[in-house]
């Protein structure tokens, strides 16, 4: 049986793509506090993920999503962890980061997106924007917020704040009493409710939701 040589392009992609890798394992090992077991969980993936993909090159390359994940733990440019050949693939975008309303977790305390995903918003002040985090039973949804906007404006889904926890709600004018305020919680374990619009505390309004930013 013949055996069937590489081009030179995908021979070329090859050393890239294990550029990257060496790169990742440098980083790792300059710093003592990542471990790859952790840094897979983070991933949401299996413990030996990061060590099949360092070690035995499965996957050749880390998805999208990873990459952005993984760049943000290890405090780097997200274009460090990509290779050349699939740099002139990927559009040039500008990311911004986005931090977790919720300071007490600690395992995702910053995303990045494009700013593509929030066209209509003022990015002259990133520091009102946040993100917060729902388990649902179809998987996690992610929800970018204003906290800029604590008022009621229209119809629409909002954040707010309870005995120390954040948590979403449609909220609209009573259609019984328009001086209470009508309350659906986002997650339908829970019932809704009517509250005068004088006590009514928003935190912030939702821009944007997703539910894929760290799941494949």
């Amino acid at each position: 049986m013949k055996k069937v040589s590489k081009n030179s392009s995908e021979y070329k992609k090859d050393i890239e793509n294990d550029n990257i890798r060496e790169r990742i394992k440098n980083i790792i090992k300059r710093d003592k506090k990542y471990n790859l077991r952790d840094l897979s969980r983070t991933l949401k993936k299996n413990d030996a993920y990061l060590q099949q993909y360092l070690f035995r090159g499965t996957p050749k390359i880390l998805p999208e999503e990873y990459r952005h994940r993984l760049a943000e733990i290890l405090q780097v440019n997200i274009k460090e962890l990509t290779p050349n050949w699939l740099k002139k693939f990927i559009p040039e975008e500008k990311l911004i980061t986005i931090k977790n309303i919720e300071t007490n977790s600690l395992d995702n305390n910053y995303i990045s997106i494009s700013q593509k995903l929030l066209f209509d918003t003022d990015f002259s002040k990133l520091e009102n924007l946040f993100f917060f985090q729902t388990i649902t039973n179809k998987g996690m949804v992610t929800t970018i917020v204003d906290v800029g906007i604590n008022k009621y404006t229209k119809p629409d889904l909002y954040l707010l704040h309870d005995k120390n926890n954040f948590f979403l709600a449609y909220i609209e004018i009573s259609q019984v009493n328009n001086t209470k305020m009508s309350i659906k919680p986002y997650l339908e374990t829970f019932y809704p409710f009517h509250i005068s619009s004088e006590i009514l505390k928003i935190s912030g309004k939702a821009l944007w939701q997703g539910s894929k930013v760290f799941q494949k």
